[in-house]
């Protein structure tokens, strides 16, 4: 009978196992470029275990073993602590191991697309990852706000499998970081789409003036004025308009150039050029063909 807790017999072959010295280089490059922690580190952590840096990589038969016994007393289920073991089979890069493992211990298919894929991501192969972590057997997916953050913030990810993860898996978006980043890249392709996902967000306000922000000074000249057309030309709320004011006024974007220019022409769209606050009410800008601000309000004024 196969006993997947005895390392021996699962490494029956090659008792004296020990990790490719590259491999382990590898990981801790990988951790370092992943914001400090694998995907390994976080299911390490979900079995209650003590600090993982501690134990992965190891780097010896020795410390193999260590971690393959501290996984094994970890309280908690055995499909919990098959999803960690094979993930250290895979790292061996044997197939005939893994099958083996898969196959004689039964781990529930499930864990092995997604450990499968959790390895991948911690290697960087960022496609291969996606191709096991989007299968629809694994949603919703476990870790899946983890995932998206680190598909946007790693600079040798390309965005678009970001967005086709987010659309794919519909993370719950509940971290603060891969909220931000999700609406950054957001804000980064469609103005539009960026204020209507705002808007049905429960941080509403946040998000708002964070796309304002976003706007006026993250893009080149040419893109900010495209952008600011799409943002101006949107209906807000009465207190969305008091937000877009304000933002523009005082808040990240106020000293980019058109801010109060993007106000006036709000205001001119929307009937309300001479009832302005007193921020801007002697604001004249800069003429156009010998019109300025000021001449405008003069004509609403009558």
């Amino acid at each position: 009978m196969y006993d997947w807790q005895n390392f021996d017999a699962v490494f029956h072959t090659k008792p004296d196992q020990s990790p490719d010295q590259k491999h382990a280089e590898a990981a801790l490059k990988h951790r370092k470029e992943l914001g400090g922690e694998l995907f390994f580190d976080r299911m390490w952590t979900a079995l209650r275990l003590p600090k993982p840096t501690k134990s992965y990589p190891p780097k010896s038969n020795a410390e193999l073993r260590a971690t393959w016994k501290a996984i094994l007393k970890a309280q908690a289920g055995d499909e919990q602590k098959l999803a960690l073991l094979y993930y250290l089979i895979l790292d061996t890069r044997k197939q005939a191991l893994q099958q083996t493992f898969a196959e004689r211990s039964f781990i529930p298919q499930k864990y092995l697309v997604l450990v499968t894929g959790l390895w991948q991501l911690d290697q960087c192969h960022f496609p291969q990852a996606l191709e096991y972590l989007t299968d629809p057997s694994l949603i919703p997916l476990t870790f899946s706000d983890e995932v998206l953050t680190v598909l946007l913030k790693h600079p040798k990810c390309d965005n678009a499998l970001a967005m086709a993860f987010y659309l794919t898996v519909r993370p719950p978006l509940t971290d603060s970081s891969a909220l931000y980043a999700y609406f950054d890249l957001l804000a980064g392709t469609n103005t539009t789409e960026a204020y209507y996902f705002a808007k049905s967000h429960p941080q509403h306000k946040n998000l708002f003036e964070k796309l304002i922000a976003h706007v006026y000074t993250s893009k080149a000249s040419d893109e900010r004025t495209s952008a600011a057309l799409q943002l101006i030309s949107l209906s807000f709320t009465t207190e969305e308009e008091a937000w877009f004011e304000e933002a523009l006024l005082h808040g990240e974007a106020s000293k980019t150039p058109g801010a109060k220019d993007s106000i006036m022409a709000r205001r001119l769209a929307y009937g309300r050029l001479v009832n302005g606050s007193d921020a801007l009410s002697r604001y004249k800008g800069s003429k156009l063909d010998g019109v300025d601000w000021e001449t405008l309000r003069g004509i609403a004024g009558g």
